[in-house]
């Protein structure tokens, strides 16, 4: 049988846990808040980072793509970009991506093959089977072979974000393991 002394004894036990509980929420909630506010500061930094890292290494030429490379905050997540447009360019074309990966080399230009023979000689303005376009009077002997010798990667972007992305997971590791 239990006594009133053993009730209050299991009133204590049970109002210490309960009060223990509470002081366990409470703590855990200002951890809570203080992780959020270091991983934030901690995600400015690595943003701010990729974009200095990648700007020390992307190749200059006009600017355009050092001045491309930028870091943005929305809805609170960093997006970190580049581009550049050539303006010169026929089809406003970014070619940061060109830059990082390189090109391939190959012919480039206008039609290529002979004119066409019709009725024994050649006559300009016959139809080139080739592309499918009737050949000018003005070029109608007219072969293209330019060529293009390609473009070597020069990588800037992704080794930054690879190099500050591992930084950043040391960083958010050591902060769970930091005292309040």
């Amino acid at each position: 049988m239990i006594g009133v002394g053993d009730l209050l004894s299991y009133g204590k036990i049970g109002w210490g846990a309960v009060s223990g509980v509470d002081a366990f929420a409470n703590a855990l909630a200002q951890y809570s808040v203080k992780l959020v506010l270091r991983s934030k500061s901690i995600d400015a930094e690595a943003a701010a980072d990729i974009v200095e890292r990648a700007q020390a290494a992307v190749p200059r030429d006009s600017g355009r793509l050092f001045g491309g490379i930028q870091a943005q905050l929305a809805d609170d997540v960093w997006t970190v970009s580049a581009s550049a447009i050539n303006p010169r360019g026929r089809f406003d074309m970014d070619y940061a991506f060109l830059v990082e990966h390189g090109t391939q080399a190959g012919v480039r230009g206008g039609r290529r093959g002979g004119t066409v023979q019709v009725g024994g000689r050649s006559r300009a303005g016959a139809f080139n089977p080739e592309t499918g376009r009737r050949y000018r009077v003005a070029n109608a002997n007219r072969t293209s072979a330019r060529t293009h010798p390609g473009t070597q990667p020069q990588p800037y972007f992704y080794p930054a974000v690879d190099a500050v992305m591992e930084e950043r997971g040391q960083r958010q590791a050591e902060t769970l393991n930091e005292p309040l």
